[in-house]
């Protein structure tokens, strides 16, 4: 690992600039960033040659443009965010020679270009992780109560994953993920050992084969 420490008083600043963006898109966005933060993290101990700093910003600052997908699904918030993250760190003196590798790993973790950088690699996976296990579960079904759909038609949409809803996307990431660090895929692994049973264990009790 490489890098030093961001400035305290940047770092306050990047995070107050976060928590404002992230308010917009609601409730669940703000703990997602801090979860992926917390990932590239754990990844950039078992990845060589990371700059610290730059996975560490470019984790708080990855999704602070997706909430422009709300009115226009059309935008690519990697690209939104990118482009947020490199004016707002302008404006508070942010180390020029790290800024380009920060807003491409931001750009890159929506799939619009692959990843040139290690840095970008880890947040990729990161992110994609925070899709996995558990929390991916919780996550699935939050996304089904907002489009108002039922137990059942989430089943549906793990059954027959596709890019047509939120819930079916998200079905698509857990079931066919790609990652590009191995500690990433392994963990992944793991954590979706577990969805697979969640699954075959609610499909039975739908259809009462565990009388």
């Amino acid at each position: 690992m490489r890098g030093g420490s961001v400035d305290p008083a940047q770092r306050d600043a990047v995070e107050r600039y976060v928590k404002e963006q992230m308010a917009k898109l609601g409730l669940h966005g703000l703990p997602h960033v801090k979860r992926v933060q917390r990932l590239c993290m754990w990844l950039s101990k078992r990845v060589k040659g990371v700059d610290l700093m730059v996975v560490d910003l470019a984790a708080l600052l990855h999704d602070v443009g997706k909430y422009v997908e709300k009115d226009n699904d059309e935008l690519d918030h990697g690209k939104v965010s990118a482009d947020m993250a490199e004016v707002f760190l302008k404006s508070v003196g942010f180390d020029e020679a790290r800024l380009d590798a920060v807003c491409h790993a931001i750009r890159v973790h929506t799939h619009g270009e692959p990843p040139r950088s290690v840095e970008a690699k880890i947040l990729h996976d990161a992110d994609v992780l925070d899709k996995m296990g558990a929390i991916g579960i919780a996550t699935l079904f939050i996304k089904a109560c907002l489009i108002d759909t039922t137990i059942e038609d989430a089943v549906g949409f793990w059954r027959s994953p596709s890019r047509d809803t939120f819930v079916g996307l998200h079905a698509l990431w857990v079931q066919k993920p790609h990652f590009y660090t191995r500690p990433a895929g392994n963990l992944a692994k793991r954590r979706n050992d577990l969805v697979y049973a969640f699954f075959k264990q609610l499909e039975q009790e739908l259809e009462l084969k565990d009388t």
